[in-house]
């Protein structure tokens, strides 16, 4: 009756997992970040509920923590490059000689 295999992942939570690690793509790590942490969510219920394999728990934690904070890491990275720039260009218009 129950044709779910319990002794293997899932594949939401793989989708999860990738989902996680494509997070860091500008513009698009947005969309991918919150899929991650949908599917990551449900998984977890399903495992809970004893509707998909237990394996997959390690998967989904990690999808979600990666969603949570590679665009986080991205939005700091893409800050200090432009900021940096920014003030280089700042810098030079201001030099007394």
């Amino acid at each position: 009756m129950n044709d779910v295999n319990l002794d293997k992942a899932s594949g939401m939570s793989k989708a999860s997992l990738i989902l996680g690690i494509c997070s860091i793509i500008p513009f698009a790590g947005y969309a991918s970040a919150l899929a991650a942490l949908i599917l990551g969510i449900v998984d977890l219920v399903k495992i809970k509920d004893k509707k998909a394999g237990a394996p997959g728990k390690k998967l989904d934690i990690v999808g979600i923590v990666l969603a949570l904070v590679l665009p986080w890491v991205l939005v700091i990275i893409l800050t200090s490059i432009f900021g940096a720039a920014y003030f280089e260009a700042i810098g030079r218009n201001f030099m007394i000689r």
